[in-house]
């Protein structure tokens, strides 16, 4: 599974540069057929006519650069219209991730799930009293994920070990659904953004190509609304995906802890458990 994911990674990666290294090169085609040539030298005949002109004042030009220039300002809601089709699914992507980043957040800050020094607290009890110390250490630390799962599993063992790893097993793998719910919307998020972002790319490079060939002369303000919508569209994906992939690495970060704490407190148990085992047999 990461194998897949680290080729899906890489594979996007690469047509990202490949999409960017042909919007350049269009770019700088449309740039050097649109540069102008150097006027010619003015000659003494033109240069006295120009200075046998009188000069006329340009009122109209001052009065437009005194204005700002409100088309010159971008707002989100017009990058959003130019980004094209595209940008829909991007937002509603966003507004899932988004939703489900808060309600995880939510969970994981109010749930108590181990408290900090749980398994070394735990193994000093059973160094001090054997069961006994599980026991009064478990009653102490109740309202803890990690004391229902080994108090569950402590119930239906029998004083059994392979029976308590087998209850162990069921009601760890109850708290990992809950823990992990969500996180898989989430990576889907992060995962298919920047695919829907590259395939707005790729219609704004269609769109750019298509205005070249209906175009009598080509230049640069032909394919830049192309060009622009494949650039918003790139960003929009990324934009979306990165936050939704720091998170999901974070909270797998959190439901891995968890898991770890759980086996560990599980193994001192469970060796206990044998040794009452063996005991008996002696």
């Amino acid at each position: 599974m990461n194998v897949s994911c680290n080729l899906t990674k890489k594979n996007i990666t690469l047509s990202f540069v490949i999409t960017m290294i042909t919007v350049f090169a269009i770019a700088g085609k449309i740039e050097a057929q649109t540069t102008p040539t150097t006027p010619a030298a003015p000659t003494a005949e033109t240069t006295q006519t120009a200075e046998t002109q009188p000069e006329t004042p340009a009122p109209a030009a001052e009065a437009q650069s005194e204005t700002p220039s409100q088309d010159s300002e971008i707002g989100l809601v017009k990058l959003f219209v130019t980004g094209g089709w595209s940008m829909w699914p991007l937002l509603l992507s966003s507004i899932v991730g988004f939703g489900v980043i808060l309600e995880r957040m939510y969970f994981f800050f109010t749930a108590k799930l181990v408290r900090k020094g749980y398994n070394q607290d735990l193994q000093d009890a059973i160094d001090a009293s054997g069961m006994q110390g599980v026991d009064e250490f478990l009653k102490a630390n109740e309202g803890q994920r990690i004391t229902d799962v080994l108090k569950n599993g402590m119930e239906v063992s029998q004083n059994d070990p392979e029976i308590f790893a087998a209850g162990i097993e069921r009601e760890a793998g109850e708290v990992m659904t809950l823990l992990e719910k969500g996180l898989t919307v989430l990576s889907a998020v992060s995962t298919i953004a920047p695919l829907v972002g590259f395939l707005g790319t790729v219609s704004g490079m269609i769109n750019a190509f298509d205005a070249i060939a209906n175009a009598d002369q080509v230049n640069a303000k032909v394919v830049a609304g192309g060009i622009k919508e494949a650039l918003i569209t790139t960003a929009a994906g990324l934009i979306v995906a990165i936050p939704a992939m720091t998170f999901y690495q974070y909270l797998q970060g959190r439901v891995g802890f968890f898991t770890s704490e759980v086996e560990e407190a599980a193994n001192k148990i469970y060796k206990e458990y044998l040794k009452l085992k063996a005991g008996k047999k002696a």
